[in-house]
């Protein structure tokens, strides 16, 4: 995965395809940036730009995990995928994390982190409609 620092802390520089553990029952798009099938993959799209982990360090063995998990937050953010789908993107960024090297204690705090805390930042941004 490649990045760059800008406006956002981090911009994406290449595309990125993860399976995740969601199931969707339709796909959820922002166009251009993220787009999450049904069967679970996602995919985040160059350009595509974050602010890094929350109250917490960025490190290369998590920034998959946190990339990812602002990715499925935003969809959820957007009504596009539905509030309960909250602990398994949790599940995600704790597993990411493991897989992409970080200790499992660590890890399970991050996941405690935003299991915990996580709702407190979370905001559901208002739809925008077209006429």
């Amino acid at each position: 995965m490649r990045y760059s620092k800008g406006y956002y802390k981090y911009q994406l520089k290449g595309n990125v395809a993860v399976q995740t553990r969601l199931r969707p029952s339709q796909p959820a798009i922002i166009q251009g940036f993220i787009f999450l099938g049904t069967d679970g993959k996602l995919f985040i799209y160059n350009s595509y730009a974050w602010n890094g982990a929350t109250c917490a360090p960025d490190f290369k063995c998590n920034m998959l995990a946190v990339l990812v998990h602002d990715a499925l937050f935003q969809l959820i953010q957007e009504g596009l995928l539905p509030d309960y789908h909250f602990k398994e993107c949790n599940e995600e960024l704790r597993d990411i994390m493991i897989i992409g090297g970080t200790p499992k204690p660590i890890a399970e705090l991050f996941y405690f982190g935003v299991s915990a805390f996580g709702k407190h930042f979370y905001k559901k941004i208002t739809p925008v409609f077209e006429v």
